[in-house]
């Protein structure tokens, strides 16, 4: 798949443009560069696998104390990420995405029979609308769900 700027492969590698400036002087292919005014276009496959192959290519040439602080610092960015609550270790994320479903079927429980009542006799237009306003209520209230820590 081509994309046009900098800007669009950063937001498929999930990285800043800084971040894609810094690849384009380590090698990122550019399908077709770009003029002033005009972006240039990536091709998202070539540059997943001159990713991939640079990403390799460290590892295949890392020394043994290399990869121990690397470990060493991947555990601690972890534990950091898990201390400001943005990771959930995944044996504490099945529980609370249960308790989230839990909910959401609770809150659903009640809704067709609310929804029946209101219904009959209306415009297609007003149910569609009336059904629209129940299913927004519900993702709302999903999207709201605490996902803070409890302790087991």
């Amino acid at each position: 798949m081509i994309v046009k700027g900098r800007e669009a492969i950063a937001n498929i590698f999930g990285v800043s443009v800084k971040t894609i400036h810094e690849w384009h002087d380590q090698g990122l292919p550019i399908a077709s560069r770009g003029s002033p005014g005009r972006s240039s276009d990536y091709d998202t496959l070539a540059c997943i696998k001159w990713l991939v192959d640079r990403e390799v290519g460290k590892v295949m040439n890392e020394r043994p104390q290399d990869r121990l602080a690397r470990v060493q610092a991947d555990k601690i960015e972890m534990e950091n990420a898990e201390r400001r609550r943005v990771l959930i270790p995944a044996d504490q994320l099945e529980p609370r995405l249960r308790a989230a479903l839990v909910a959401a079927r609770a809150q659903w429980e009640d809704e067709p029979a609310r929804l029946a009542c209101e219904l009959p006799g209306k415009p297609i237009k007003d149910i569609e609308e009336l059904l629209a306003v129940a299913f927004d209520d519900l993702l709302v209230k999903l999207s709201r769900w605490p996902m803070q820590h409890h302790s087991s």
